[in-house]
């Protein structure tokens, strides 16, 4: 199955994006807000598709290490180093 995920589409910290990611990864239901779209390909493997903050990555992931990506995180299989939080403007309400 490949693929495309969009970490800029969610506000969430990166602790928070790899648990939602692992919990994709465990389960193979794509119904995470950042992911943006899904093709069979026929193979067995996850092929993942990542644009994070200025970056763009292709990690597979075989059957057999689906689980230990799922709970290491998908951050240490990238060449970039993401921010833990994202830049986000706060606005106050009247003012």
């Amino acid at each position: 199955m490949r693929v495309w995920i969009d970490r800029n589409a969610c506000d969430s910290n990166l602790s928070a994006c790899e648990s939602c990611f692992g919990q994709f990864v465990r389960t193979g239901v794509p119904d995470r807000g950042c992911i943006l779209a899904t093709k069979d390909d026929g193979k067995e493997a996850l092929t993942i598709f990542m644009h994070s903050e200025d970056h763009n990555e292709m990690i597979v992931i075989p059957p057999e290490m689906r689980e230990m990506v799922a709970y290491e995180g998908w951050s240490k299989f990238v060449s970039f180093e993401p921010a833990f939080t994202k830049k986000v403007e706060f606005r106050r309400a009247n003012g």
